[in-house]
């Protein structure tokens, strides 16, 4: 519905019938005003998306949120950009955590598990997160870093574990606080 019309919808009756066209005239005056100001807006709206920007103005998103881009493609950089978005709205629970995976890396949780470890009452591992997202050795650091960093402080998460099943073998990928593991089962 254009300006102009929920305007007048939203006047009661006595306004139309004593005022008429010249009320008219003068609410599609301002409708036509507003309009501009309207699509202007979402002009702004489309040029702050993450999901639209790209180049330049991916960086200068990137620049306003702290988050630099390395030597990552406007693909990855856009997951980056989420994340750490995402990391700074979620919450640190168990819900929380898959939450925030869910929403910076657009994967599916369903399989994904957070196991607590019994000798260390203060560690976690999360485990069976899809590898879609990240193709490189760079892009799969980049993500176990922005894993670890989405828990409460003073929990050491002992292991991520990142898997490929898209192709015939299974890849697991591992990550704990010193190495990078590949196991191609």
């Amino acid at each position: 519905m254009d300006i102009f019309k929920e305007y007048m919808h939203r006047l009661t009756g006595a306004f139309n019938t004593e005022y008429g066209q010249n009320l008219q005239k003068v609410v599609r005056f301002f409708a036509w005003s507003l309009s501009d100001v309207r699509d202007e807006f979402n002009g702004i709206a489309t040029y702050r998306s993450i999901d639209k920007a790209s180049g330049k103005l991916l960086d200068a998103i990137g620049e306003k949120l702290n988050e630099k881009r390395g030597q990552a493609d406007d693909r990855f950089y856009r997951i980056m950009l989420k994340s750490k978005i995402a990391a700074r709205r979620g919450d640190a629970t168990f819900n929380g955590i898959l939450t925030t995976i869910k929403n910076a890396f657009d994967v599916d949780v369903k399989g994904m598990k957070i196991i607590k470890h019994e000798d260390e009452p203060l560690a976690i591992s999360i485990i069976d997160i899809p590898l879609d997202v990240a193709k490189t050795d760079w892009e799969r650091n980049y993500l176990m870093r922005r894993i670890k960093n989405t828990v409460a402080i003073g929990i050491r998460v002992h292991e991520v574990r990142l898997i490929d099943s898209t192709k015939t073998t299974v890849l697991v990928i591992s990550g704990t606080n010193n190495a990078i593991i590949y196991d191609a089962t």
